[in-house]
């Protein structure tokens, strides 16, 4: 009598269900928050307030055309019929375009937050920080800025609402406004900008006597600082060569407040 042996690689392997097939796949391709269809994403901000529905409008073009094109507007109607005097109050949906609708939701939004100062619950911590009057004050990043009265530049730890970094300015030069990062501290002083480093080294621009007669205000975005001056330019320095690399002119008006 003959047997017959069958080797290890002829034999096939048990197949996987059709079911665990599917799971893996599924498993395999996950789905992200993109995939999700109009209707869907419009179930989930319908239980937002305006203030997160104008947030999600921030996210991508994709929610941000549905929140303009269909959740505001929803917003906007159920606002219309909750008030008693929607005939007056706001202009009827067939009106409404969306320069129409952002003026109507910007007054909705000053009215919750005047509503919230008014109701709201406030904690206020106070303390001294400077010898004389604080004209700038800046927050980042758990700390708070503060400084100009007294040449003096001091940063607070949000936490303890201690000081930990203090910088002088140099006495020749007032120092007009100041901004700061994890690493440096930028100031205007005079017609002139400092870098105080976190580290204690500090440098001082070359002078631009005679470029603009004096600066106002002054922003920093690494590697840039921007000067706002009172002849109507604002201008762009580079961090980097130090040199004013743009101007921008507006001859009608000072440059005292950038954002």
């Amino acid at each position: 009598m003959s047997k017959r042996f069958t080797s290890a690689a002829e034999k096939t392997a048990p197949q996987p269900s059709t079911a665990a097939v599917q799971r893996n796949k599924r498993h395999g391709t996950p789905t992200t928050i993109l995939s999700l269809d109009l209707d869907i994403l419009c179930t989930i901000f319908s239980f937002l307030d305006m203030f997160d529905t104008v947030r999600c409008s921030l996210v991508c073009k994709f929610w941000n055309g549905i929140v303009w094109s269909r959740t505001l507007r929803e917003f906007y109607e159920r606002k219309v019929n909750d008030s008693s005097s929607s005939s007056s109050s706001f202009p009827s949906s067939s009106e409404l375009n969306e320069r129409t609708l952002g003026r109507v939701l910007r007054n909705v939004a000053m009215n919750q937050h005047r509503l919230a100062l008014q109701k709201g619950v406030f904690h206020v911590d106070l303390w001294r920080g400077h010898s004389t009057r604080v004209a700038q004050c800046r927050m980042k990043k758990g700390m708070v800025g503060t400084g100009v009265g007294d040449k003096v530049i001091r940063l607070w730890s949000l936490d303890s609402y201690k000081c930990i970094e203090e910088y002088s300015t140099p006495e020749a030069f007032p120092l007009v406004d100041f901004d700061f990062d994890e690493s440096k501290i930028v100031g205007l002083i005079g017609t002139r900008l400092c870098i105080w480093r976190r580290n204690g080294k500090r440098s001082i621009f070359p002078s631009n006597e005679g470029k603009f007669g004096k600066g106002l205000c002054m922003r920093y975005i690494d590697h840039e600082a921007v000067v706002g001056c009172d002849d109507g330019t604002v201008r762009i320095f580079d961090m980097y060569s130090r040199r004013c690399s743009q101007i921008i002119r507006e001859y009608y008006n000072i440059r005292s407040f950038l954002c």
